[in-house]
């Protein structure tokens, strides 16, 4: 049987050689065309081109909704242009093709994650630090050092690298004036893929114990008959999970708090009745915009503000709209 000439060692090293050589052209290219579309999203940010003439506050938004970007592209060029004044030498190595956007947009959102990082990083050296890649460049400040390993470094040394920072400032904070726990702590909310969301940060130890103290008080102890199968009762996490949706949804309906245009920190649930009683409606409920199944909408019904209206599905009109309280509130009492 005649050898099969894919797998001769001649050929496929030239197929090998043929293939690095594209995706070498191929990956110029690409981070040439991400360099040059950087430079223009910088001076969008600064001119406000996306709020003033296309109505998005958001620069993600803008370019995911107006050209089309892919979301984690746009995501990481926002990243940098929202950050592109304070972060003027990681900018510039994005712009200059001396980084790809990708190292350079996480080193931007870890840098300026708390106050103390920000300072830090544009503090200047005593002594100019060289370059670990080239002695004769010399870093005037951890930022500079920074776009080195953005330049230089896989990304688990620049991940390892920006780590370390944060971790000897906690150590190291007074050593800044003015600066403290206050200043190290901060707080993540991430949507994640499968619609759950993500929480991180760090916490200050007066609020931390604050917070914890919180979480313990927020939902009652576990009692012998919510144990499990095995018998054990539920984890803390868990526990931890609730108490926190006990602690938003208590706050969020208390008029007490904050309010941004006239409202708390509330949710909007959409369903027209006949839905919501079980009949074959063909619509579907909608939270924040985004269908949920009938079974979650009455379960968010059982607690919320229903504000009845009269809506028209024929032309997409609201023809009256009720309010969520019966009766005169205190400040159409006062008037």
């Amino acid at each position: 049987m005649a050898p099969n000439p894919t797998s001769t060692g001649p050929d496929r090293r030239a197929k090998s050689a043929t293939i690095h050589s594209a995706l070498d052209e191929s990956a110029a290219l690409i981070n040439a065309a991400h360099a040059s579309v950087l430079a223009h999203v910088i001076d969008a940010k600064a001119a406000n081109i996306h709020r003033d003439f296309d109505g998005f506050s958001a620069v993600r938004e803008w370019l995911v909704s107006t050209f089309d970007f892919h979301r984690q592209i746009a995501s990481d060029l926002a990243a940098i242009a929202r950050r592109a004044r304070k972060f003027a030498l990681l900018a510039e190595a994005a712009t200059t093709q001396a980084a790809r956007i990708d190292p350079v947009a996480y080193a931007v959102r870890q840098l300026d994650k708390t106050p103390a990082m920000r300072l830090y990083a544009r503090t200047p050296y005593r002594e100019a630090v060289p370059s670990p890649w080239d002695a004769s460049v010399s870093c005037t400040t951890p930022e500079a050092l920074v776009a080195q390993y953005c330049a230089h470094a896989p990304f688990t040394e620049l991940k390892a690298h920006l780590a370390e920072i944060e971790a000897s400032l906690a150590d190291s904070a007074e050593l800044f004036e003015g600066l403290g726990e206050q200043s190290l702590q901060y707080l993540e909310v991430w949507e994640q893929d499968n619609g759950m969301w993500g929480l991180g940060g760090q916490l200050s130890a007066d609020t931390g114990a604050l917070f914890a103290k919180l979480l313990a008080t927020a939902v009652p102890p576990p009692r012998q008959d919510e144990a499990d199968a095995d018998g054990d009762l539920p984890a803390a996490a868990n526990r931890n999970a609730e108490a926190l949706h006990q602690m938003l949804a208590a706050y969020g309906a208390s008029t007490d708090a904050p309010t941004r245009h006239g409202h708390t920190a509330t949710l909007s649930l959409l369903c027209d009745l006949e839905t919501l009683q079980g009949n074959d409606t063909g619509r579907v409920p909608t939270l924040e915009g985004r269908p949920i199944s009938l079974a979650r909408a009455r379960l968010l019904a059982c607690e919320a503000a229903i504000i009845p209206m009269v809506y028209d599905y024929a032309t997409g009109e609201v023809v009256e709209l009720g309010r969520s309280e019966r009766l005169p509130n205190t400040a159409l009492r006062r008037k």
